[in-house]
């Protein structure tokens, strides 16, 4: 009777194994190389050189093609392309996503070069487009840390946003860890975020000083805004309510800051809990 308990077990896991390599073969196999025509710059498979594939699975794929000379001939048209669209421009991503964009060169796996980029800021997919290399990097994938959102931040109700980025490391039974996001509004719910931290006595128009913008490491672009609106506030992560509320500065864990910057209609968050 045992042994037949082991043999069905044995049979079981070779079903479950089967089964999953043939969904993942199938799942794969309808993947075509048509990923580069969903980012509106209008390339052709005759504009692509070449692609290698680093990584591909039921996850998601990564992929960097090689432009042609003959389509970065037309830089000039390419730029204008780039920087009208919505979805394109030069906001960086964070330093913990540019890590998973990457080359290979004789086989041993190199940091992109940064000198010329721009960045697709789309919902699901990340892409950057290397000017000066004339290369695509297109990563589709699921990245820790960065599933997590808000849908109010300091009194802004977050929708009619262009492009997000999210970044959350929390852990802990008190849900210690970080929050780092930045949002760019269009311009009339930009409008609706001005009209709003008018009001909001939370906020102010005195800049902050240098150790609390500098938090913000993947957004240096936030020392130079000129029109914006601040928030600073001490937090005590605990389990006692009334601590919550009422703690000293030795007992604070760490803080909140918002930064918006009417111009650009960019919204910078960051909490942190230690």
């Amino acid at each position: 009777m045992k042994n037949k308990k082991i043999i069905i077990y044995i049979i079981l896991i070779l079903t479950i194994i089967i089964v999953t390599n043939f969904l993942s073969i199938k799942i794969t196999s309808t993947k075509t190389d048509t990923d580069y025509q969903m980012l509106g710059l209008e390339l052709n498979s005759y504009d692509i050189d070449y692609y290698t594939v680093y990584l591909e699975d039921i996850f998601g794929i990564y992929k960097v093609y090689k432009i042609s000379n003959y389509y970065m001939r037309e830089i000039d048209k390419i730029k204008i392309l780039l920087e009208n669209s919505e979805l394109w421009n030069k906001n960086k991503y964070y330093e913990y996503v540019m890590m998973r964009f990457y080359d290979k060169i004789d086989n041993e796996t190199t940091e992109i070069d940064r000198e010329d980029l721009y960045y697709y800021h789309g919902k699901d997919v990340r892409a950057i487009f290397d000017i000066k290399n004339a290369k695509l990097y297109y990563f589709d994938y699921w990245i820790p840390g960065t599933a997590s959102d808000h849908n109010e931040i300091l009194g802004i109700k977050i929708d009619n946003y262009i492009a997000k980025e999210v970044y959350s490391v929390k852990g802990g039974w008190q849900g210690d860890g970080r929050d780092y996001f930045t949002y760019q509004f269009t311009e009339e719910k930009g409008k609706e975020v001005n009209d709003i931290l008018k009001e909001n006595q939370s906020w102010s128009k005195e800049k902050l000083d240098e150790n609390s913008i500098g938090v913000f490491e993947y957004n240096e672009e936030v020392n130079s805004i000129e029109n914006g609106y601040y928030y600073y506030k001490r937090i005590c992560r605990t389990s006692d309510e009334r601590k919550k509320y009422n703690f000293t500065d030795e007992e604070a864990t760490g803080w909140e800051i918002g930064i918006y910057d009417i111009d650009n209609n960019m919204l910078y968050y960051y909490w942190e809990s230690i």
